[in-house]
């Protein structure tokens, strides 16, 4: 019993401790710069991949479109001509909904730009190598709240969602004392993915303690659901003490008045919440230092990707919100079964180039200018060299905050713009992406769980280790090695993901000798060691793994092939500030902008969902006033506040009428310390 109680409570104070991170590696996030090679000295690639071929539907209303790098494409015809710069979830999701009924019916000319050579996905959304070998910088998880992510998914002919992405799966969160938890399916499938479903009580089919505690679970609102699901490690820490006594898990009840407090789509809270960072929310909700470091700084480390000094509080509570608490199951994700690249985007492509849409890759906007007409948008070669011009009625700028702010500070259309302001402001997270192809154990390891397949051929220890999910979360300081101070990161197991790297596929399909085992490692804030060669990652990564495992480190003898993935303040950085910073879909009549820093304070959602959302809204907006009647872009609304949250709401407004904080609310304990010793809230 003590140990269920111990469980309890540690979900209510820290239930948003289990989430992988790499939903903040969005495919639209990276739109910085982003450099690949190979490591151990087999292969070396130039700094952008050779592009594949691409199938290009030229208009003949869109006069030259074919060379738009080359030639001026002037505005000759009475088409209402739309340019979106970015290639990643936003830019294809505006285009998707702009292109899906109007460039017939209204004559609408679509053109997106981006700078990567395949323009599918964003540089975030991967090629293949030389030796076809799909490389990708990030993994990137779908989670069961994305709902307007999964909308637009089932209207790309060619996608099944089912077929292109796996199951919901478990993920396992580790901190530099250890495993700390097991982060469970939490709806089954047996209960449906709709929303209506998931309310429904499993039935006590039997009296195994997984069905008594899914049966236990379903009486509870979220999120009291998830400590009876969730499978905490008991073993002791490296000092030989518990991680976490019981203290130190009621210590986190102090974060649920700020959690009800913040309201996810009130401009009000975020102004209140925004300015403040996330270390002065922990001090003032009077968690213990234990909990803090057993849980709160390794998932910082890892969702917004920052020491809580350096993390919005309204960030670090819209995002245990939005990834754990508005709806049951809403901490379910699913991965994909390949890369998103060749699953989404690319049938994504021929549909919006069969409608008409003219995807251009290898096209960098250097500048944005206004004209009495419209705007003229200046591109420029990879080599800078400026190479071409291109004329249209509305701009829609679909790339990531740092791209925005230097696109700025080269157009003046943009920076006399006052919600363009203070883009100079906004600043980047900068990860590293390392993909390794492993010679195979010789040993497989079966009956595995989560992921799309139970075996792997990586080293039994290893394997064992990630044995309850393909999927590791992995917090700061792991190993006491230097470089990982203040550098998150998460493990993944792609023979247990990827269809193409699986036990089966290979059986039927490789030569045993060409079959790898393949682990891919993804750090987060990794600026002390962005700048090491390609073999200094790699070893960094094999120690990494290791330490965060406690496994024998694998030999970089058994490294066939190591791909390093670079971009440097490309990912979207939630500081303080940085939602005050952040501007509204529409920059003015003619120009809009949509990205996953977009518009922070209306509907509640994140990384892809958040771009996607954006995208629509922009459309919406276009639309409005351009006067397209036919446009595909309703937002579907987040999930509404459980009835137990909206009590929660109404007494934390009821108490901040009657005695307002001057910054956060405290919790009992800290308000009580404060009335004790005089001390008033600074």
């Amino acid at each position: 019993m003590p140990a269920m109680v111990a469980k309890y409570l540690l979900c209510v104070c820290g239930f948003w401790a289990f989430l992988p991170a790499s939903q903040f590696i969005s495919v639209n996030a990276f739109s910085g710069p982003v450099t690949y090679s190979r490591a151990n000295g087999f292969i070396t690639f130039a700094p952008v991949p050779p592009p594949r071929p691409q199938q290009r539907v030229s208009r003949t209303r869109l006069k030259e479109t074919a060379d738009i790098k080359g030639d001026d494409v002037g505005k000759e015809d009475k088409n209402l001509r739309v340019v979106v710069v970015g290639g990643g979830w936003a830019g294809y999701s505006f285009c998707e909904s702009i292109s899906t009924n109007n460039i017939d019916v209204d004559n609408v000319d679509v053109i997106l730009l981006d700078a990567s050579k395949q323009a599918k996905g964003g540089l975030a959304g991967g090629y293949r190598s030389s030796n076809d070998r799909p490389v990708e910088a990030g993994i990137h998880g779908f989670w069961r709240e994305y709902r307007n992510t999964f909308d637009i998914m089932s209207d790309i002919e060619g996608v099944n969602v089912d077929d292109v992405l796996g199951d919901f799966s478990p993920s396992v969160l580790w901190s530099k004392n250890g495993k700390v938890a097991v982060a469970p399916v939490l709806v089954e499938d047996e209960q449906g993915g709709n929303v209506g479903d998931r309310d429904k009580i499993p039935t006590l089919n039997d009296l195994s303690e997984k069905s008594i505690r899914r049966f236990i679970a379903a009486q509870l609102p979220p999120p009291l659901d998830l400590p009876i699901l969730a499978e905490l490690d008991n073993s002791k820490s490296k000092s030989g003490d518990s991680k976490l006594n019981l203290s130190d898990l009621l210590s986190g009840l102090g974060l649920l008045g700020a959690w009800a407090d913040f309201g996810q789509e009130s401009p009000e809270s975020w102004e209140n919440y925004d300015t403040q960072p996330a270390s002065r929310l922990f001090e003032k909700a009077g968690i213990s230092n234990a909990l803090y470091d057993e849980l709160v700084s390794p998932l910082l480390h890892v969702l917004p990707m920052c020491p809580a000094y350096d993390c919005s509080a309204a960030a670090a509570l819209s995002c245990f919100h939005v990834f754990a608490l508005q709806s049951r199951g809403a901490f379910d994700v699913r991965w994909c079964r390949g890369s998103i690249s060749e699953k989404i985007f690319e049938p994504w492509q021929h549909q919006l180039e069969n409608r008409g849409v003219v995807v251009q890759g290898g096209s960098r906007v250097s500048s944005i200018e206004k004209t009495n007409n419209g705007y003229t948008i200046q591109l420029a070669s990879m080599n800078g060299d400026e190479n071409g011009v291109i004329e249209c009625d509305a701009v829609v700028l679909a790339v990531g905050a740092t791209a925005a702010g230097k696109l700025a500070s080269s157009s003046p259309a943009i920076s006399s713009l006052p919600a363009a302001n203070n883009f100079d402001k906004l600043r980047g997270v900068t990860c590293v992406a390392v993909r390794l192809f492993i010679k195979p154990n010789r040993t497989m390891t079966a009956n595995l769980n989560g992921g799309s397949h139970n075996k792997t051929q990586l080293p039994p220890d290893m394997a064992e280790a990630m044995s309850d999910s393909p999927i590791s979360v992995c917090g700061a300081g792991i190993g006491d090695i230097e470089e990982l101070k203040e550098t998150g990161f998460c493990i993944y197991d792609l023979q247990r993901m990827h269809d193409e790297f699986s036990v089966e596929y290979y059986n039927n399909n490789v030569e045993e000798s060409d079959q790898v085992a393949v682990l891919e490692i993804d750090f987060y804030r990794a600026d002390s060691f962005v700048d090491m060669d390609d073999d200094q990652i790699t070893d960094l990564s094999l120690r990494a793994a290791s330490a965060a495992f406690g496994s024998k480190q694998i030999d970089s003898d058994d490294i066939i092939d190591a791909i390093v993935l670079r971009a440097r303040n490309a990912v979207s950085h939630f500081a303080p500030n940085s939602a005050l910073y952040s501007p509204d879909v529409k920059l003015e009549d003619g120009m809009y902008i949509c990205g996953d820093w977009v518009d922070r304070k209306n509907h509640a959602s994140w990384s892809t969902e958040k771009s996607v959302v954006t995208a629509r809204q922009a459309a919406a907006a276009l639309s409005r006033d351009f006067g397209l009647k036919d446009s595909r872009c309703q937002v579907i609304p987040a999930a509404k506040d459980t009835p137990q949250l909206t009590a929660m709401r109404q007494s934390t407004r009821l108490l901040r009428n009657i005695l307002p904080p001057k910054t956060l609310p405290p919790s009992p304990w800290v308000y009580a310390k404060q009335l004790l010793s005089g001390e008033r809230d600074p």
